[in-house]
Formats: structure tokens, sequence, C-alpha cells
């Protein structure tokens, strides 16, 4: 496992919870299409932009994450959760 400090801003009890989630929804890309990060249209994934960053977070960031919320900052929640995605499979 990764030392706290490479994984920051995200804490095992962070990552345990999205390696679940993952499996629930069956990969990454599903659960960014669970979480509205991407939009499928005719089998074309499209990243999603939020200008209403606040309403993103208080919809996804909840539970586990929402000690996230302060640091999320993005209008592509995409960005967040792949960064998330790649500190999660290497631990």
């Amino acid at each position: 496992m990764s030392s706290p400090e490479k994984n920051f801003p995200f804490t095992s009890s962070h990552i345990r919870e999205f390696k679940k989630e993952l499996i629930k929804a069956g990969g990454f890309i599903p659960l960014m299409v669970q979480k509205e990060a991407i939009k499928r249209c005719d089998w074309i994934n499209y990243i999603s932009i939020y200008k209403d960053i606040e309403e993103y977070k208080t919809k996804y960031l909840t539970g586990a994450y929402k000690s996230l919320r302060s640091l999320y900052d993005t209008e592509m929640p995409y960005i967040f959760w792949n960064t998330f995605y790649e500190i999660a499979i290497e631990n």
C-alpha cells in the first residue's frame, strides 16, 4: 500500500469505499455514468461539465466522501474521479 502522503487527499477509508463502488458498478466507466461525470449518447462517452460545482458536491460528495468537498474545485467531475481511480488501483 502506498504512503498516505502519496494518496493525498484520499484516505484509506475513501479508497476502500471507492473500490466497493467500482465493484458494484462493474467498472470505472459505469461508475462515472452513475456519478454523472460521463454522459453516454449512442455509445459515445462525453465528459460532463457542471458550472455549479457546489450542486455536484452536494449530490455526489456525501457519506465517506463528504470530507473531500473543500478540495473539490473542478467543473469536470471526471478529472476528480479519474485521479481518485488512479490512486485506488495503485493501493
